[in-house]
């Protein structure tokens, strides 16, 4: 399992959102770069950058921004927010980005998720499941769908070829309340494909917790911009846990 950190921008900062509300903002880093070299500097196999204003638009606004923190790191970085179809996928990609997020697309216009896959391959394309309730949120988490988040990712991992998914529980997401455990491990037991989670990471023992029920990754924002969660300690944790794995077996 990765540690990954979350690096959030709206209006050209580094910020993070409360339960996904644009009104309750908090910005940590006026530049967005500053954070992802710090959190490389600690470790960070892996970095997810959500452009939050793509998110609520529909275009992406912070694509000057996302260019500059690809270029200032050497880990291989994840974007989304903003992506609504192929060519979308394919300037972030072409930018250096290793793997794009579809979010609303995945629900208004899954053929385009299909035809990233088919183009960029498995590897390369992810697919961005936020809900509330277990209803699949869209558009900057500003609608509220009547899909169901399984139902969802079961249609496009069996049929649009999509092979790693993030699920946020946005009731969760910035409020430092724990992740929404029994949701993952139903969904790790029903999808059978790789699921990082995210929303409402906190603790160490948040992330212990996760790797056990067997996600793929954790995504921890808000604990890590405040101080309540050591990136650096939760990395070694995770790797520690899996060199003893491996020297048992």
């Amino acid at each position: 399992m990765q540690v990954i950190p979350a690096i959030d921008i709206l209006g050209g900062r580094c910020a993070r959102l409360y339960k996904g509300d644009y009104e309750r903002e908090t910005v940590f880093d006026d530049d967005p770069v500053d954070a992802a070299r710090r959190w490389a500097d600690m470790g960070a196999e892996r970095l997810h950058v959500v452009d939050l204003d793509g998110a609520k638009d529909g275009v992406r606004v912070n694509a000057h921004v996302v260019h500059r923190i690809v270029k200032a790191v050497d880990v291989p970085v994840q974007v989304g927010g903003g992506i609504r179809n192929v060519r979308d996928a394919d300037e972030v990609l072409s930018s250096g980005v290793e793997m794009v997020i579809f979010g609303t697309a995945a629900v208004e216009n899954p053929e385009e998720v299909q035809s990233a896959v088919d183009r960029f391959g498995k590897d390369r394309v992810c697919v961005g499941v936020d809900a509330l309730d277990g209803n699949v949120r869209t558009r900057g988490w500003l609608s509220t769908t009547a899909l169901r988040a399984l139902d969802m990712m079961n249609d496009m991992a069996n049929n649009r070829g999509v092979r790693r998914f993030i699920y946020t529980d946005t009731s969760r997401d910035g409020a430092l309340s724990h992740p929404n455990f029994e949701e993952l491990s139903d969904l790790v037991e029903k999808v059978k494909y790789p699921i990082v989670a995210a929303g409402g990471v906190a603790t160490l023992e948040d992330i212990v917790r996760l790797q056990d029920i067997g996600v793929a990754g954790a995504i921890t924002g808000m604990a890590i911009y405040t101080g309540a969660l050591n990136l650096y300690d939760a990395i070694r944790t995770i790797d520690e846990s899996k060199l003893n794995r491996d020297i048992r077996s």
